[in-house]
């Protein structure tokens, strides 16, 4: 009766964990750092990966996400396709105010502010919720040590998670995340963004006959 006890509460433990692989994301909006209102998922038909935190832990964690992750989708001003070429993929960083912790909305983003360069603005929003049993899906730790770390999910162009993750920041896990973007994405993903270079003109002659 004990084996079948610990058996059932694994079980139990796996499923919950892994619930939300397969089903659609749960609807979302808030203002990014831009005050633009952002909904989630996008409806541009592109993967999205998004990262939520729900405590001051976890956006302390998620700060060291920010460049690595960010370096791989957002072009840079003064850089161009030939310097640097981002995935054709959307992310957005959301911090999630739920219960009290709505109110103070105004303070978090301000502090939100401080050191985000200005082309990340628009991609880190704040999202305010009931609960987080309204987003029964994506399956939000509630203990203390799971409220501290960030979550992430990649969602395929319909909007269905694919893919999760938590953690803080280590290269091996920035390099799961990115093995699991290059497989949805495929080796051609960089095709559509490629400018075909102009033909060139035949020259011509002296008596105006082309070469």
């Amino acid at each position: 009766m004990k084996h079948l006890f610990f058996y059932s509460l694994f079980i139990f433990i796996i499923s919950t964990t892994f619930a939300q692989v397969g089903k659609k994301y749960p609807s979302m909006s808030g203002d990014n750092l831009l005050g633009k209102e952002t909904s989630i998922p996008m409806s541009n038909n592109k993967v999205t990966l998004v990262a939520i935190a729900y405590s001051e832990d976890a956006e302390e964690f998620l700060k060291a996400w920010r460049q690595p992750l960010f370096d791989l989708f957002i072009q840079a001003p003064g850089t161009n396709l030939f310097d640097f070429e981002p995935y054709d993929a959307n992310i957005k960083f959301v911090v999630l105010l739920t219960g009290a912790k709505r109110i103070v909305s105004g303070k978090v983003k301000s502090k939100l502010e401080e050191n985000v360069k200005p082309h990340w603005k628009e991609h880190i929003l704040v999202v305010k919720g009931k609960s987080l049993e309204s987003f029964p899906d994506l399956a939000l730790g509630t203990d203390k040590e799971e409220r501290k770390l960030p979550y992430f999910y990649l969602l395929d162009k319909s909007g269905k998670i694919v893919y999760h993750t938590t953690g803080k920041y280590s290269k091996q896990k920035q390099q799961e995340i990115d093995g699991h973007l290059q497989e949805m994405l495929g080796d051609n993903q960089f095709e559509k963004n490629k400018k075909e270079k102009p033909k060139e003109k035949p020259k011509e002659d002296k008596k105006g006959k082309k070469k």
